[in-house]
């Protein structure tokens, strides 16, 4: 099923992410549509590859491009499945075992897709049958084993949580009374925002580490008032840093980080649309045209979307960057596999992927192991 936002005005968020790296393309979120730049992956030799086992965790359905399912440091993950109701509701995977993750009271869609070692998640819910319906109450959740905690707005009428770690600290963005949109962090039972970068007012945190360093996007001033730009921000003991860009007055955004505060992400680079890398104090491109990074591990792999083919009938797939060495997923798959990888997810320390791809027709979400 496909869902259409209503049109009878835009979200408050929409104004200005379509300004931010352009990197969503229709729903909910902060990011804006990637506008992409010819390139495509580099592989090694087949047998140097990476390989890995595949685990089918079922049909995914793609609702919105901010949302994308979890995984944790043991391999257990968070997807959503669509009801008879037509509603959508949370589930827990570990091992063999599924689990249903409570539908809060009062609310028809729930999304959860970030989970920590403690099997404790995070995401949103919305009051209305429509996932995508910008009319309707949506706050950011605390999915636990059998309770769906509301974590409240920063004053306005909406938020949302993206990520979780081990010491259960939550971050995403909300709305603020005046209409604002600003990055928050949850601790102790608290929302509080994240300061923006000076001169800005909107942001976002996508990611947080186990030590509590944030990071995501800020809005910063420009001399032309019609363009919005955006810098790529970590915030660390809630103070936030510009981590630049790439090439003047273009812009950047932040949607991971590991245990050694580095952080990945997507931003304008002299050739289009790139993954950046960024470590000890320096952004560096990855050279990945037409990507999107959306994890990094401690051991420093990377993985994410990259679109290849003719501008004019690109298709997608899941890549794995390692130290250096671009891999189209689906060449490290067993020959024999049904499967064509189109998205890769999150990456945990065991290098277990959490990707989606194309099973007859339909899309599964898929969970690969290493098996070397």
């Amino acid at each position: 099923m496909t869902y259409h936002r209503l049109n009878r005005q835009q979200p408050p968020w929409r104004t200005w992410s379509q300004a931010w790296l352009a990197l969503i393309a229709t729903v909910t979120s902060l990011f804006v549509l990637l506008i992409f730049q010819p390139g495509a992956v580099a592989q090694r030799k087949t047998n140097q590859a990476p390989r890995y086992k595949v685990l089918d965790l079922g049909p995914i359905q793609t609702i919105a491009s901010d949302l994308v399912p979890g995984l944790n440091g043991l391999g257990d993950t968070v997807i959503w499945r669509q009801e008879k109701s037509l509603a959508f509701a949370p589930v827990l995977i570990t091992g063999h075992q599924q689990i249903n993750l409570k539908i809060p009271q009062g609310y028809q869609n729930s999304f959860a897709y970030s989970i920590n070692d403690k099997r404790n998640a995070v995401g949103w819910a919305n009051t209305t049958l429509n996932p995508v319906d910008s009319f309707s109450v949506t706050h950011a959740f605390l999915f636990t084993h059998d309770q769906a905690n509301d974590l409240g707005t920063l004053g306005g009428n909406w938020s949302r949580a993206y990520a979780i770690n081990n010491q259960d600290v939550i971050v995403g963005i909300s709305e603020l009374a005046n209409n604002q949109r600003q990055a928050f962090w949850y601790v102790d039972g608290k929302m509080s925002p994240l300061a923006p970068l000076p001169g800005g007012q909107s942001s976002v945190a996508f990611a947080v580490n186990d030590q509590g360093t944030v990071v995501g996007g800020a809005e910063v001033p420009h001399t032309n008032s019609v363009k919005v730009v955006v810098h790529a921000v970590l915030w660390r003991s809630g103070v936030p840093t510009d981590l630049g860009v790439l090439r003047p007055n273009g812009s950047s955004v932040a949607y991971a980080i590991n245990n050694h505060d580095e952080a990945i992400g997507t931003a304008d680079g002299l050739a289009g649309k790139t993954v950046f890398l960024y470590s000890n104090g320096r952004m560096s491109d990855l050279g990945i045209q037409r990507g999107r990074a959306f994890a990094i591990n401690d051991k420093r792999q990377i993985v994410g979307t990259q679109q290849v083919g003719e501008d004019r009938h690109p298709h997608s797939l899941g890549f794995l960057w390692d130290h250096g060495n671009l891999y189209d997923l689906n060449n490290c798959l067993p020959k024999s596999s049904p499967y064509q990888i189109q998205e890769a997810f999150r990456i945990n320390n065991r290098g277990q992927i959490l990707s989606a791809g194309v099973f007859e027709n339909q899309l599964h979400a898929l969970l690969l192991t290493p098996v070397n």
